[in-house]
């Protein structure tokens, strides 16, 4: 019946439901951190503004935030000072961080952590996933 029908698609949708992700945005006062925050936003994520510099303290900003993104509006002085004041809450809730670069050169030698910017969304949500992945254990023999 149709009512059977309805319920089932409603339980399908409740099984696909989860926690949402926050992102947070570091250097969001800037025309690139508002558009990164609209077009995470459009694919599910909640998102963070952190303006720099910041107004509260590491822990504050941080918490319940899954993935640290800095903007590619940072400069590198900035971004450095940031993480060196952000590192210690960064590593205790075990959050990664990934930069987005307009510097190709940067981005090429940063490694899987950098991202060059302007990239497509697609590409910035499949490095996002890749960065949320649960590192395996490294089982000693």
């Amino acid at each position: 019946s149709r009512q059977e029908m309805k319920k089932q698609v409603l339980y399908k949708q409740g099984d696909l439901v989860t926690v949402p992700t926050t992102i947070a945005i570091l250097g969001g006062n800037s025309v690139a951190g508002r558009a990164l925050e609209a077009l995470l936003q459009g694919v599910g994520y909640d998102t963070r503004l952190i303006e720099d510099p910041p107004e509260r303290p590491p822990e504050q900003l941080l918490e319940g935030v899954r993935l640290l993104l800095l903007a590619p509006t940072l400069s590198a002085e900035s971004r450095e000072t940031l993480l060196a004041e952000m590192g210690s809450t960064l590593d205790a809730a075990n959050i990664p961080v990934l930069t987005l670069s307009t510097s190709l050169k940067e981005a090429l030698a940063g490694g899987p952590a950098f991202i060059p910017w302007p990239c497509r969304l697609e590409d910035l949500t499949k490095k996002i996933e890749a960065a949320l992945l649960p590192v395996p254990e490294v089982e000693s023999a």
